[in-house]
């Protein structure tokens, strides 16, 4: 039977235990911080004025009612994220803090709410999405949304013909790296479902307001241990060659259109809750790249943001970096965002990646989530942080699915599983995956059994990434709870790790996305790393 690092505890000691938790590591939530001018509020939060969800439903259904030929269309922002968004790289939260800030602000225009700031949904408080995005146009099976591929295809067909001509050469050279090189190739990504993005209602989204909660192993992945783990990263952003942590941002990549090594935070609750929203059969705009056409996209995001301030002060407060150093925060800065229009439908002047290192671009704060305890008090310069130490496993099952368990064995001296500081970085296995572009939204399980022990579940892993395919490394902490017996520091533990299909709810028909296949992704690599 498989433990769980989180979730071995009934329904209601789960909520009274987070909310006892959340009520510990929170402060006031008051008014927004000196200097911000808009508060972005936590949407279970007594404190929120009733009006912001009135104001984003405006918004919206201004948005839904625009001309597909503006570049203010609902639909029409979606597209931005399939054009230029960038996953498994450095430029993974600084892009969705202008996508964001900039959808923000259109809102903002449509709405007439002047003091408007998007919700965002703590889903470590609320594993469940929030009974309000339920509500008419916050749902996207709500009849103001486009119904089926059809009417979306007639609607966009000759708009995006006439958008991709007012294309320049730079962002045809961004669309060429993401496959997307006409727009014959744009219509075959965006086809309906399961071949494409388009998820045609009642399945735009896939958890209903009957069954709203996240799945057991997406609990898990934004849970109190996994956000602790993930702020513990100590570094902004990894190596492209792998030879320290992915990062908190994730890892190095040569452009935006790369892929790298996810860290924690993209990884566990990033990748899960898009791939949760589908609910048992896998179906929702969230699993795909048109993701954004579903309002919580937003919330979801604004979330990861929070907790990149959250991540930012704690580093500053232990005397760390906030960004990256040197020559590479100077290839960072520099990277371009092509495609954001701003509130009248006119390309934005901030472009680049340097623009959006801080919240007081869009001039906002938060009111206070899960993960706040991690920021210490101010004080002198962490000593340097000891080299990271990587133990290889050897594969011993490859074939997610098969009859043996996908996985391997990684001998990990005891020293380095013994408990460590609360500064120190977090402890992850790092599983790499050769995937192909029909694994898109395929979900798994990833188990530890330290010792030859009961399977602990570590962590999921989500397919998220139309354009990818290849060696994909996911990062995943290792469970707070594993206990090792080693008889001395030096003696080898062995860690047995094995990725499995998530199992669909019972009851339930299995997605094709669960189910093994002759094309399953191979487990190609996994490495534990230790301080």
């Amino acid at each position: 039977m498989t433990q769980s690092f989180y979730t071995t505890m009934t329904r209601r000691r789960f909520l009274s235990t987070s909310a006892a938790a959340l009520a510990a590591n929170a402060v006031s939530s008051g008014a927004p911080a000196q200097g911000a001018k808009f508060r972005r509020w936590e949407i279970s939060d007594p404190g929120m004025p009733p009006r912001i969800l009135d104001s984003y439903k405006k918004g919206i259904r201004e948005m839904l009612n625009r001309p597909a030929t503006d570049p203010r269309n609902w639909y029409r922002n979606a597209f931005i994220h399939i054009f230029d968004c960038p996953h498994q790289n450095w430029w993974f939260l600084a892009w969705h803090r202008a996508y964001i800030g900039w959808l923000e602000a259109t809102i903002r225009e449509f709405s007439g709410d002047t003091q408007f700031a998007l919700p965002y949904w703590d889903w470590t408080k609320t594993p469940r999405v929030p009974v309000a995005m339920f509500d008419d146009v916050l749902d996207p099976n709500n009849a103001a949304f486009i119904p089926t591929f059809q009417q979306f295809n007639a609607q966009f067909d000759a708009p995006v013909t006439a958008l991709w001509a007012t294309f320049s050469q730079e962002q045809k050279d961004v669309l060429a790296q993401r496959g997307l090189s006409s727009t014959a190739d744009f219509w075959s990504a965006v086809a309906a479902a399961p071949a494409g993005m388009f998820f045609e209602q009642p399945a735009a989204r896939g958890l209903s307001r009957v069954s709203p909660d996240l799945d057991r192993t997406t609990q898990g992945t934004v849970s109190l241990p996994t956000i602790r783990s993930a702020l513990r990263t100590a570094n902004f952003a990894g190596s492209e060659s792998g030879t320290d942590a992915a990062g908190f941002a994730s890892a190095k990549a040569s452009s935006h259109n790369d892929q790298s090594r996810e860290g924690i935070l993209e990884s566990q609750p990033h990748d899960n809750v898009h791939g949760a929203m589908g609910g048992p059969a896998g179906n929702a705009f969230m699993v795909s790249f048109l993701s954004p056409v579903d309002p919580i996209f937003f919330l979801h995001h604004g979330n990861l943001d929070r907790l990149w301030d959250v991540w930012t002060r704690r580093q500053a407060a232990l005397g760390r970096p906030t960004l990256p150093q040197g020559a590479d925060l100077t290839a960072w800065s520099s990277e371009q965002f092509l495609f954001f229009s701003d509130p009248n439908g006119q390309p934005v002047a901030k472009t680049s990646a340097g623009d959006y290192t801080a919240m007081s671009v869009f001039d906002y704060d938060y009111s206070p989530g899960s993960g706040e305890d991690q920021v210490p008090a101010a004080g002198p310069a962490v000593a340097a942080l000891p080299v990271t130490q990587a133990f290889s496993a050897q594969i011993t099952s490859a074939t997610i699915g098969a009859s043996a368990p996908a996985g391997g064995v990684v001998q990990v001296p005891a020293a380095a599983l013994a408990p460590s500081a609360p500064q120190a970085p977090p402890r992850v296995a790092e599983v790499t995956l050769n995937i192909g572009p029909t694994d898109q939204g395929r979900r798994f399980r990833v188990l530890v059994s330290p010792e030859g022990g009961a399977p602990i579940e570590a962590g999921g892993i989500t397919i998220f990434s139309h354009h990818v395919h290849g060696p994909t490394t996911f990062t995943v902490p290792l469970p707070e709870n594993l206990v090792v017996t080693a008889a001395a520091p030096a003696a080898n533990v062995p860690l047995d790790i094995r990725v499995v299909p998530l199992e669909p709810a019972p009851g339930a028909a299995p997605s094709t996305r669960f189910r093994a296949t002759a094309t399953s992704p191979q487990v190609a690599k996994i490495t534990v790393r230790t301080n």
